[in-house]
């Protein structure tokens, strides 16, 4: 790995634990066992590590967005619903990607102390989802699976479970094979339920 990346990586490893305030560019250094110098190589100070580790989630998760959007299915029915593409760009490429799951913990301690990361957090973790999560139940109205206002109560209710499971495995503690499993499995068991008749 580049030095630049791996001075990324341990800043955001270190700010994700301790916040932004309480790692210095020495503390990042000693991490990566460079001189501080080699740092300001490469950035100018710390800001400049914290606004390219933005940038480059903001693009992760534009990329994401794209290619989601792209692999929805043209849906017919219900029984033609396949949740493949929930699981490899929501979970396996944004909730369970380290990167994102260390943005996601950064942006919860930093919310408190910098209003930039505030919004960032109130975008990301809430308003994004529910928009994407909303949208796609409303790709089946156009075909007469249900209507707007049954779109709009399930694009709620799954942002809702999906949201608790993600803070109550996802963002609790060290994120670990286990904990991606229990989510898995908690969240497949409801989309399943969700579409059985009653």
């Amino acid at each position: 790995m580049e030095t630049k990346e791996l001075i990324l990586k341990n800043a955001l490893d270190m700010f994700a634990k301790s916040g932004y305030n309480s790692v210095s560019i020495r503390d990042i250094a000693k991490t990566v066992n460079i001189k501080e110098s080699s740092i300001y190589y490469h950035f100018k100070n710390k800001q400049d590590i914290l606004d390219l580790l933005v940038e480059k989630y903001e693009s992760h998760i534009k990329e994401l967005t794209d290619m989601l959007q792209a692999s929805m299915p043209n849906l017919h029915d219900i029984s033609s619903v396949s949740w493949d593409w929930l699981r490899e760009y929501y979970f396996e490429q944004y909730l369970f990607d380290t990167f994102c799951n260390q943005m996601m913990r950064f942006m919860m301690i930093e919310q408190f102390h910098n209003e930039n990361m505030r919004r960032l957090y109130e975008h990301y973790l809430f308003e994004l989802p529910h928009k994407i999560q909303t949208q796609s139940f409303m790709m089946l109205t156009r075909f007469g699976v249900m209507n707007e206002q049954q779109a709009t109560k399930l694009g709620n209710d799954f942002f809702a479970n999906i949201t608790t499971l993600t803070f109550k495995y996802l963002l609790n503690g060290e994120l670990t094979k286990e904990k991606k499993d229990a989510f898995s499995e908690e969240a497949f068991a409801y989309i399943n339920g969700m579409f059985q008749e009653e």
